[in-house]
Order: structure tokens, then C-alpha cells, then sequence
């Protein structure tokens, strides 16, 4: 469980990077959430390639298992990605951020109604101080824009089915070490991710900025290999009150990015704000510690 929770809060800490960069290279740039959606997933998938014939196992051709959540993972994550592309075009990203832990719904939702998953009270109040907290946590200082909201509700969603079909996936490969199995699921994600998105590329006028998309994609290629494993161990639901964490790191990271002086669409908090915040981000902690007192309940 330990490892399981390392894990997630540094694919939290590194989504929450990916964030603050995908903000600053929409402004810098001005490209639209499909060009960095694209040109990111095209390197990603470019290095998946590369990774590929290493992670080799026979396994992939004597079963058909891991076909499915394959599939469902990288449509809803695709559409998810999109929708997150979108709302930080009009919200900083150290409250869009928070928000996806509204995602948390979502899954315990499915995995109490579709995978009949019994969750204790202590494990209910967590997954609604998780929500709670993202709430407090994005409103501190003021309404996000409803043009947001609405992107990011549909973002929730995706990323729900996304770390659902996750579980499944990594698990389809029983025979193989969890580290293996996590990263040969990465790759194969991120590989077909990369295939659907060229099929964008001639759409593309801003095609010479990959290179410059290279720190949204390597800090979200890093958060996914921590995240597939964090997920194995902890399954979808644990794993995403573990991954909630990012609204902190946002915070932090908003702080510092104003603090330096560089633009990434942050804004300078008073100091009222700035506890709001802390004490949102404390409650979806506390949610974690919760959830792991709650019972021993493991996803799928």
C-alpha cells in the first residue's frame, strides 16, 4: 500500500507539472488544445515505439484480454485530454486541477453500481471530502468560468473510464512483474494514442512546435508509468484519492511559478485566499488516510 501511495502522489506531482506546462505553451504560442493534444501524443507515441520492441513479451499474442480496456482507455482518455486542453484555456490551471478530483464520484459510482465494489463509511466520507476539497479548493477566490466547468465535468468523465480500464489492462498481464506490466500497458496506450493522433497531422499548421511541446509530453509520459502502477496496486478508486493530491502541488506550484515571475496564466493570491486553499488541499488529504483506514477494498 505504501509504494501504492508513493506512486500516486508523484504521478500527481508530475500531472500537476504537465498542467502548469500546458498552460504556459498555449499562451506562449497561442495553439489551440488539438494542436498540443496532437503534437504531444505524437512524441509520446514516437518514444513508445522506440520502447516497444524492449517490452516485448509473448503474453500480448496469447491472450486477448488486454484488447478491450485497450481500447475503452485510450478513446476516453483521448476525449478526457481534449477537455482538459480546453478548460485551461479559460481557468489557471492550479484550480482546474483540483477539480478532476471530482472524478473520484465517478469511479466509486461505477465500481459500486457496474463492478459491485462495497465500500466502508469511513471509504464513502473520503471520496466526499475528496470531492469537497476539490471544490473548496477551485473556487478559492472567486467562481471558475462555467465555460470550464462544463469542460471539465466532461473531463472527469473520460479520465474515470480511462483509470477503470486502466486497472484491467495492467492486470490483463498477470505473468509478467508489476513494473513490466505497468510499463508495456504504457506504451501500448500511449503507442495507439500516437497512431490516432497522426491521423490529425496534415490538419496541423503549427507542426514545428513538437519540440517545444516536449516538457508537456515528458512529464506526462513520467506521471502515466507511476500511474498505471499506482493503480495496480491500489486499484482505480484508492489510486485516484491518492492522485487528488495534485491540488496542493498545483497550489505550490502556482506559487512559485508567480513568484519567479514566469507567465503561465497564475495569478498572485492574498493571504486569505491562500489558506482556503491549504485547508481545501488538507481535507483531500485527510481523504487519503481515510480511505486506507476505511478497509483493504481494492478495485476490479
Amino acid at each position: 500500500m505504501v509504494a501504492g501511495i508513493i506512486l500516486g502522489l508523484m504521478a500527481a506531482s508530475l500531472q500537476a507539472l504537465s498542467y502548469l506546462f500546458s498552460a504556459r505553451f498555449g499562451l506562449r504560442y497561442q495553439a489551440s488544445p488539438v494542436t498540443l493534444l496532437v503534437l504531444m501524443h505524437v512524441w509520446i507515441g514516437a518514444v513508445a515505439l522506440l520502447a516497444f520492441p524492449f517490452l516485448w513479451h509473448p503474453q500480448i499474442l496469447g491472450s486477448t484480454k488486454w484488447l478491450l480496456p485497450l481500447g475503452v482507455m485510450t478513446f476516453s482518455y483521448l476525449l478526457a485530454q481534449l477537455a482538459l486542453f480546453q478548460s485551461l484555456r479559460h481557468a489557471e490551471s492550479s484550480r482546474v486541477s483540483p477539480l478532476l478530483g471530482l472524478k473520484i464520484m465517478v469511479l466509486a459510482f461505477l465500481g459500486s453500481v457496474w463492478q459491485g465494489e462495497h465500500y466502508s463509511v469511513l471509504q464513502w466520507g473520503a471520496v466526499a471530502l475528496c470531492a469537497l476539497g476539490g471544490i473548496w479548493l477551485s473556487r478559492s477566490g472567486g467562481s471558475i468560468p462555467w465555460q470550464a466547468s462544463g469542460w471539465i465535468g466532461l473531463a472527469c468523465v473520460g479520465y474515470a473510464l480511462s483509470d477503470l480500464s486502466v486497472v484491467y489492462l495492467v492486470r490483463a498481464f498477470d505473468q509478467l512483474e508489476l513494473l513490466h506490466a505497468a510499463v508495456l500497458s504504457v506504451a501500448m496506450s500511449y503507442l495507439l494514442c500516437g497512431l490516432g493522433c497522426l491521423l490529425w497531422w496534415p490538419r496541423l499548421t503549427q507542426r514545428h512546435l513538437i519540440l517545444q511541446s516536449t516538457p508537456v509530453a515528458l512529464s506526462w509520459l513520467l506521471a502515466m508509468v507511476c500511474l498505471f502502477t499506482c493503480f495496480a496496486l491500489l486499484g482505480a478508486v484508492f489510486g485516484g484519492i491518492v492522485q487528488s493530491g495534485r491540488g496542493l502541488i498545483s497550489i505550490l506550484l502556482g506559487l512559485l511559478v508567480v513568484r519567479l515571475g514566469w507567465s503561465a496564466g497564475e495569478q498572485s493570491s492574498d493571504p486569505r485566499v491562500l489558506i482556503q486553499r491549504l485547508l481545501a488541499a488538507g481535507l483531500m488529504l485527510v481523504a487519503i488516510v481515510l480511505f486506507a483506514l476505511g478497509g483493504n477494498t481494492v478495485a476490479l
